[in-house]
């Protein structure tokens, strides 16, 4: 019996000491597990760009961050504290800059320092304990930007056409591109040797001229750091775009609604039309745009594009189209057209305009209905809509022998045709430019030839051959 009740107080005791020893475990585990992480996203590097960095709570209540600058042996700047805290929040980006009159750019400079320590200190709370989390990390000092020299171009671009440039970047660049006034990036095909980085860049400056007549090279280093130069590219006026005037038909616009979005209205009004024209339009041209702008150099447009086989043209690119609902003197709505519509016979054979790789295929792009884009390589992209049918898969080897698919009406069409668009980088241009055999290989083809031969050239006098 005294037995008995040992064994069972002995059992009391050890689940005791396991539940001590479990509570005293988790203590320890939220202790050290569970504290906040600061992240240099700058590469350690302060620059004119700043200082960012990235703040993880981890289940932790944060009530202050503070960042500081100083010596090893002195934290001398405040440059960052907030103690008005969201305590719920999943992640902190702190940005910082700087400018050349900050007294912590003062001191650097006066100083000819090349390197500087970085404090920072977050007060946190966990399940048990308040705690504070006091560090310093050793950052380099980098205020000199990339550099920017031999920018060569032809300087002009036809209205909605190719430009091309090349320059050189320093061997510090972290990335370069073009802007053309268009609120996109046109970034280069690169080449990187031992004292430089050579770039190439096709682009476009959209249905306008370029903006103030100039396009912008932007370089940035890994500090942040960037440089700026431009040049003059004139803008060519060889054709107007035409102007189309369109009376909203509702029936249309019901059978359209119906098919696209897969439902069964009995009417439609303006607010579907809208809907369809407007914000779906929106829509599927983001979806064009994100899919139209990597770069391939495995890939060539080495041969001549061409136009849809005994087409004609219904609609220009860029053809500015008003549309109007009963006698209302103004549009309820403009769009541009970017592309062609070209119609032969219906369900028609279509061809890849050239060699390429298909990249794209949606069944039901909205407006655009079945649709198919091939990529040619360097930036450049073709696209074929309002199919009836689509015979080719993703990553298909296509060229101007491979059907693609059959002309239609799917998506907003009003009749069977071929919606065909080119595409640099995202951004679209006019058919026109790579349809022309001597121009597109005058602008593009030679170009981009020169531009690796000169590669070649270089490395064959480096080696002595």
């Amino acid at each position: 019996m005294f037995e008995k009740k040992k064994r069972k107080n002995f059992k009391f005791i050890a689940l005791v000491l396991i539940l001590i020893a479990g509570y005293l475990t988790h203590v320890i585990y939220v202790a050290f597990a569970h504290n906040p992480s600061f992240e240099l996203l700058s590469m350690n590097t302060i620059s004119y760009s700043g200082l960012k960095a990235k703040i993880n709570p981890d289940n932790t209540r944060i009530s202050l961050i503070k960042v500081s600058l100083g010596t090893e042996d002195e934290n001398i700047y405040k440059i960052y504290e907030d103690d008005g805290l969201d305590k719920k929040f999943k992640e902190k980006i702190i940005d910082i800059s700087f400018s050349p009159n900050d007294e912590v750019i003062k001191f650097i400079k006066k100083n000819n320092l090349k390197s500087l320590y970085l404090y920072y200190t977050i007060n946190y709370e966990n399940k048990f304990f308040d705690s504070s989390l006091e560090k310093k990390i050793k950052i380099s000092i980098d205020f000199e930007p990339p550099k920017i020299k031999n920018i060569k171009t032809d300087s002009y671009v036809y209205i909605g056409g190719i430009g091309y440039v090349t320059y050189e970047t320093s061997i510090d660049t972290f990335r370069s591109y073009v802007d053309s006034g268009l609120n996109e990036k046109f970034y280069p095909i690169s080449i990187k040797t031992k004292n430089d980085i050579r770039n190439l860049v096709f682009f476009t400056c959209g249905n306008s001229k370029c903006k103030n007549g100039k396009i912008k090279i932007v370089a940035e280093d890994y500090s942040g750091n960037s440089v700026i130069d431009t040049k003059r590219i004139k803008t060519i006026f060889n054709k107007k775009w035409a102007v189309s005037d369109i009376k909203v038909d509702f029936g249309f616009v019901k059978n359209k609604y119906n098919e696209i979005f897969g439902t069964n209205i009995v009417s439609a009004n303006m607010e579907n039309f809208l809907e369809l024209n407007d914000t779906l339009r929106s829509t599927n041209n983001n979806e064009i745009t994100l899919n139209t702008k990597g770069i391939s150099t495995d890939i060539l447009p080495l041969q001549r594009f061409y136009q849809m086989k005994n087409s004609e043209v219904f609609s220009d690119f860029s053809e500015i189209r008003n549309y109007y609902i009963n006698d209302s003197e103004a549009p309820l709505m403009t769009t541009f057209h970017w592309g062609y519509d070209l119609a032969s016979v219906e369900n028609a054979e279509i061809y890849s305009s050239s060699n390429g790789i298909v990249s794209y295929i949606n069944s039901g792009l909205g407006i655009y209905g079945k649709t198919v884009i091939v990529n040619h390589g360097l930036g450049f992209y073709t696209l074929y809509s309002h199919l009836s049918q689509i015979d080719v898969k993703i990553g298909d080897s296509v060229n101007n022998k491979t059907v693609i698919g059959r002309s239609g009406e799917t998506g907003l069409a009003y009749g069977d045709h071929l919606h065909f668009g080119t595409y640099i980088q995202g951004v679209p241009f006019d058919s026109n430019e790579i349809w022309d055999k001597k121009y597109f290989k005058q602008k593009v083809i030679n170009i981009y030839n020169r531009f690796i031969d000169n590669k070649t050239n270089k490395d064959k006098k480096k080696s002595g051959i």
